[in-house]
């Protein structure tokens, strides 16, 4: 009887095929081999109890097929595991999240929080140990080579195997031309469970999260890849990450935009390579440009870049950069690229949309590098974009922008349209403003003056000077250091918006919180920047946050207030039978977009990160608060930021009569769970009760109370509470507490 491969919805339907540019042939014999991938009769066997453990994940082979592809560029990187026509066939995998979080993650997709999947196939790539591990447990009992099996197997798997390394090309290359240690090598496992269908099982010792579960997903309606995350974590008993490393330096591009929107491209950067590098420069790029030629240190170097066909892919696709001949460690090489495409198109209304802002150019994330830009573009536009204005000159029908940046930042982004501009010079800045027309926008420039006035005296003054406002069709804006994309409807005034856009939240929002959100990430973002996909939230929360406090210095409390009660019934809101803050914690950031959409990635992140910093700055006071903005700004100046140095920092402003001193259990609840408990509190005298519901068993808050005396006075007492039944002893003779105001904590 034949084998027959069942892993069935394994292969996806990206359509990935590398491009390359041949200086030498090793990347292309390279690719090549990875492209006529196959399966190695000779190297297949019957196997009984073999173990795969990396990290917190243990596959476990019972009994089934094993084969090994034949080897590339010298090296075993792929196996295939089959228990079709095996008796008692069986293969497992198991993964235990360390913590509550990624269990209930898991739990929402696998419908467990700790994985324990059977299957019946798997498809392995690696560039680690993984093969001699599997081959020494194999020589510690008798080999039951299977020839013929491995030839009807290659017959039915082949193909998948080749699929499926096509879309890893780009990575596996990188793992055959560098010099990773193989302790460092990544472990890819796709995985045709029995109950969950295929799914992907990803370790990678050198990520912050080494371990990776979760599958592709797609949005139909808009044709965008992604990859859903079931859980994602560092392995218990390893160490904390270091901060990653800034690789680039000295980043120029020239840009030359033509009348129909294609561009061409150079960029030109400083490189410090690694001792791992070997002759590999992994970078990321917008999947819409296309890499047309690459030089490191003068050199033609060759390239690899994912061809995407039919799907569009969110952020940066794969690019990996091949040196003539290995990099030497801690020396920084001069990489030319030159590149074309497009990321900017017209839409309906006539205007300019660049769509990948964050991608135009290739980068490693995370970055953080003076930028020189220059731009050549069709007289009748203008070009908007990050750093000082050097020069903006025409001739011949050209435009050329030339902007420079005089402090390193995290990023860089452009603008493209038929504006008009005024300016003003305020307070040590130049306030820029291009509009689609000035006429109802002209009071934007005295907004944002108004806005920095407030900031620069509560925070740091920024090492920038210029500060660029241009629209953006939607209703989002973006901040980028030096430049600010706004909603192209805070352009309007109210009344002329459309009718549908009217509302008291609506105005509010376009009229009074997004300038100021935005020009807070001049601070938020591009001054002191996240460390990961982690800390996220804390930057747009801290931007979301800074705005509420100008609206209440401009408004008074009471307008806070109703903006905080807004976020409240946001966050409890069902969504498909549940609140919509359950999909997940802060600390989830882009994650909560791939997996729930952006109605749950925006309430969560931008709302209830405002509410949780609320909720601190109720906690330290005032003063106390903005001393910690100033001086997490001031400590991280240039730096990357975790949650954990948030959290230490903040602890650093504790009242001494407070509990929880260490901010930890604030941490565990507010950043790192979810859960907006309900309370319901009843007791006078010297006994009171506290009921708390609607989290989960593991939830614990310390809750302050405000507890008035038999002489009339009212005080504060704080209290620490979790999920169920809680009761007290009151002291001090304390005969009526209450609740904190719903102004000031989040509880239903």
């Amino acid at each position: 009887m034949k084998i027959r491969f069942i892993l069935g919805a394994v292969v996806c339907c990206l359509g990935f095929a590398a491009q390359f540019l041949c200086a030498g042939d090793s990347t292309a014999s390279v690719l090549s081999e990875l492209h006529q991938l196959s399966i190695d009769p000779a190297q297949t066997y019957h196997v009984r109890e073999l173990q795969i453990a990396r990290g917190d994940i243990k596959i476990y082979l019972t009994e089934g097929v094993l084969a090994f592809a034949k080897p590339v560029n010298g090296r075993t990187v792929a196996a295939v595991f089959t228990t079709a026509d095996t008796e008692a066939g069986d293969g497992e995998v198991l993964v235990l999240p360390p913590t509550r979080s990624e269990r209930a993650s898991l739990a929402r997709f696998a419908k467990t929080p700790n994985l324990d999947e059977h299957f019946a196939s798997a498809v392995f790539f690696f560039s680690d140990e993984t093969a001699k591990e599997l081959r020494s447990q194999m020589d510690e009992r008798p080999l039951h080579p299977a020839l013929q099996q491995g030839q009807e197997l290659a017959a039915s798997v082949d193909d998948i195997l080749r699929a499926d390394a096509g879309e890893l090309d780009v990575r596996m290359a990188e793992s055959l031309l560098d010099n990773h240690a193989p302790g460092h090598g990544f472990f890819y496992g796709i995985v045709g469970g029995r109950n969950l269908g295929a799914f992907d099982v990803i370790y990678e010792p050198t990520r912050a999260e080494p371990v990776l579960l979760g599958r592709l997903g797609s949005m139909d309606d808009r044709r965008m890849q992604f990859f859903q995350v079931w859980c994602s974590f560092r392995p218990r008993r390893r160490a904390p990450v270091e901060g990653a490393p800034h690789n680039i330096s000295d980043y120029h591009v020239d840009t030359v935009i033509h009348a129909d929107l294609s561009m061409v491209s150079r960029a030109t950067f400083q490189y410090r390579a690694s001792a791992e590098d070997g002759r590999a420069i992994p970078l990321e790029l917008s999947s819409h440009l296309r890499v047309t030629a690459a030089q490191i240190d003068g050199k033609r170097a060759e390239f690899l870049q994912h061809d995407i066909t039919g799907f569009q892919v969110r952020g940066g696709a794969p690019l990996l950069l091949v040196a003539s001949e290995p990099l030497t460690p801690e020396i920084s090489h001069r990489v030319e690229l030159s590149y074309e495409g497009s990321v900017v198109f017209r839409t309906d209304a006539g205007n300019y949309f660049v769509d990948e802002r964050n991608t135009w150019y290739p980068f490693i994330a995370p970055m953080l590098t003076t930028f020189d830009l220059t731009f050549h573009c069709p007289e009748n536009l203008r070009v908007v974009a990050t750093g000082e204005m050097v020069s903006d000159e025409v001739a011949a029908g050209v435009r050329t922008v030339h902007r420079k940046t005089d402090v390193p930042v995290p990023l860089a982004g452009f603008n493209l349209g038929n504006y008009e501009m005024s300016s003003i010079e305020h307070g040590g800045y130049r306030i820029e403003l291009f509009a689609n027309r000035l006429e109802g926008s002209a009071r934007l420039p005295e907004q944002a003056a108004s806005i920095l006035d407030y900031y620069s005296a509560r925070w740091l003054p920024l090492g920038l000077h210029s500060i660029a406002i241009s629209p953006v069709e939607g209703y989002f804006g973006q901040g980028f250091p030096g430049m600010i994309y706004l909603s192209s409807i805070s352009y309007l005034r109210e009344e002329d918006r459309p009718a549908s856009l009217r509302n008291t939240r609506l105005d509010s929002f376009f009229s009074e919180m997004l300038l100021p959100h935005e020009i807070a990430h001049q601070w938020w973002g591009n001054m002191a920047s996240p460390s990961d996909y982690r800390s996220d939230w804390l930057f747009e929360a801290m931007s979301s946050y800074s705005a509420l406090e100008f609206l209440e210095e401009s408004k008074g409390r009471a307008a806070l207030d109703d903006v905080m009660e807004s976020y409240r019934q946001d966050l409890i809101a069902g969504e498909k039978g549940v609140p919509l803050e359950s999909a997940g914690p802060v600390d989830f950031g882009e994650r909560l977009l791939d997996n729930d959409g952006m109605r749950a990635w925006h309430v969560i992140i931008y709302e209830k990160g405002a509410w949780i910093l609320h909720m601190l700055r109720m906690r330290l006071g005032d003063e106390p608060f903005h001393s910690l903005q100033t001086k997490l700004l001031s400590e991280f100046q240039n730096k990357l930021v975790t949650n954990e140095d948030f959290r230490r920092l903040a602890a650093s402003f504790v009242p001494e009569d407070q509990t929880d001193k260490t901010l930890n259990a604030f941490f565990d609840n507010w950043v790192y769970a979810t859960g907006i408990p309900k309370m319901a509190f009843r007791g006078t005298g010297s006994a009171v009760t506290l009921k708390i519901s609607g989290v989960d068993d593991g939830f614990a808050l310390d809750l302050p109370l405000r507890c008035s005396g038999p002489d009339g006075t009212e005080q504060v007492v704080w209290v620490h509470a979790g999920a169920g039944d809680n009761s007290f002893e009151m002291a001090n003779g304390n005969h009526s507490c209450r609740l904190p105001k719903q102004t000031d904590y989040l509880y239903q």
